[in-house]
Order: structure tokens, then sequence, then C-alpha cells
């Protein structure tokens, strides 16, 4: 009896061809084993494909006053359509022209003497791109200039999209970004603190104070606000404004003590009282008396 184990012993008298062509037929009668069908496919959920799709901005076309960089930076910037006029002392400071009629002093910048030397055109008007100062005398308007948005003359930026053209910009419009250390409800008066990054490593940062007009609500003081102005005139007018956030505390400054001075003991002024020690009395030898002779 052979073993269920082993295939019984193949016959001596078939060849290996008559052998293979058996085992092939025998394959053919024998039942083929079902096939699973393939996995179903869920379909994706959209929460799901969000989180696995990596996440792209759209490229935005460039403009003269870019978003802020991060949440509280500090700035003053706009852009300002007029024509600039020279002081006949120097080229560097004189009066922009603006496209209201009014003449607001300005100054240009070291980095865009060479090309309003070389490109502008200073008898035509211009959008001026400018950092905007407020006399703190007169309350007046200051503007120095730092470039000019023209890209439709002007190869200024590379970008995959067209940079947006000057006259699709909203002229007289600044961005302002800072701490409001000064606000007057019934002035309708708001003084906003912006801090300067250092020209050079290792200096300190500088602050300059910028006067706008209108009102904000909620707390305002000693808050970091991002405000959307317009200049009308010479004002700043604030056209709406976002609260950042309360301010950190300031750190104190803790005044260091002389060397020589002793710890809880007070140190008297000249001319005080006690500044100079109390003399003592000197005892008074008695005189003996004359003797007899």
């Amino acid at each position: 009896m052979q073993s269920p184990l082993h295939p019984p012993n193949p016959d001596p008298k078939e060849s290996v061809a008559d052998q293979v062509q058996k085992a092939e037929a025998d394959a053919l009668l024998r039942p083929k084993p079902p096939v699973p069908p393939p996995p179903e496919e869920k379909p994706e959920s959209p929460a799901t494909a969000a989180s696995t799709a990596p996440e792209s901005e759209p490229p935005q076309r460039p403009v003269p006053i870019p978003p802020p960089s991060e949440p509280r930076q500090y700035r003053a910037i706009g852009v300002v359509r007029g024509r600039y006029i020279p002081s006949e002392e120097q080229i560097t400071q004189g009066v922009l022209q603006t496209a209201d009629d009014m003449a607001v002093e300005a100054v240009l910048l070291g980095r865009v003497m060479s090309l309003v030397k070389n490109h502008i055109d200073l008898e035509q008007d211009h959008l001026w791109v400018v950092y905007p100062r407020t006399g703190q005398r007169d309350g007046n308007l200051h503007l120095q200039i730092v470039g000019v948005w023209e890209p439709e003359n002007l190869n200024q930026e590379d970008s995959e999209l067209p940079p947006l053209s000057s006259e699709e910009v909203h002229e007289g419009y600044f961005s302002v970004r800072g701490e409001v250390v000064f606000y007057s409800e019934e002035e309708r008066r708001i003084i906003v603190k912006i801090r300067q990054g250092p020209r050079k490593a290792g200096q300190p940062p500088k602050f300059f104070k910028l006067a706008l007009t209108g009102t904000a609500t909620g707390r305002v003081l000693r808050h970091f606000w991002s405000f959307e102005v317009e200049r009308q005139g010479q004002d700043l007018v604030i056209l709406t404004g976002e609260n950042m956030g309360v301010m950190p505390p300031k750190r104190q400054t803790r005044s260091k003590s002389p060397q020589n001075r002793r710890p809880g003991r007070r140190k008297s002024s000249p001319g005080s009282k006690g500044s100079r020690p109390t003399p003592r009395p000197k005892k008074v030898k008695e005189s003996q008396p004359p003797t007899s002779e």
C-alpha cells in the first residue's frame, strides 16, 4: 500500500515526454482555485486628501508693498504718485508735488539715487515708494523716497506672474505697524512707535513716532496694531486697524550701588546735619592756688 504522503512511482515504460503530457492533462482536469477579487479602492475623503497633499500657496503677483513677513513686523511704508522737484542746493532734498496738488517735503535715499539719475524723467509723475514721517513740531508729513514702482517701464520684478501695474496700485496707501503709545479719541489722534532695524551689526535698534488720524476700538495703548492708512492732504487717515496683542512688559534696569557704600547705611549729603562729626569738649585743668612764702 502506498503512502498518501508520496506520489506513486512512475511507470518505467513511459517516457519523460509521456509523463509531462499526462501531468499537464491532469492539471487541466483539476478545478482551478477561485481567484480572489481585487480589493475595492475606497474613495479618499477630502480631509484625508488635504492632509496628505502638500500645502502649496498659489503664486501671487508682485506688489510694491508685500505682506508682512511676521505677525509683529514693524514698518511704515506707502506709495504716493507725484512729481519730485529737487531743491536748487542739492538733488537729494526737495518736495513731492502730489497728484492732488499738495507740496510734501521729501528726500531721496541713497538706494534710489542711481535710478533717478539714469532712468527717471523728473518732469513726469511717477508712483514713488516712500517711508512716511511726521514732524514733531508742526505735525506735517515728510516723505523719504526709497523706490519707484513702474513695472510697465522698468524691469523691476522677475516672477512667474506679471507684477501689479502702477495704475492698479491704490495710490496714497500706507501700511503702518507698531506699538500705540498715545491715543486721544476726542482729538482723533494716534501715535505709533515704530522700531527700525540697525544699519550695522551690533548697533541697537532705533525708534521713531508716527502720528495718525482716526480712532480705534478696544484696548489701544501698549498694544501692537496693524493699520491700513490713506494719505489725505498732509494727514495719514486710518482706514482699518487690527489689534495684534499686548506688548511684553519692559525690563527694569537696576541701578548699581557704589562699591565703597556699605549696605544698610545711608550716605549723608554735604551740608546736611551730621555730615561732620561733633567735636568733643576739651577738659579744662583747674588752676592751683598760689603758695605762701
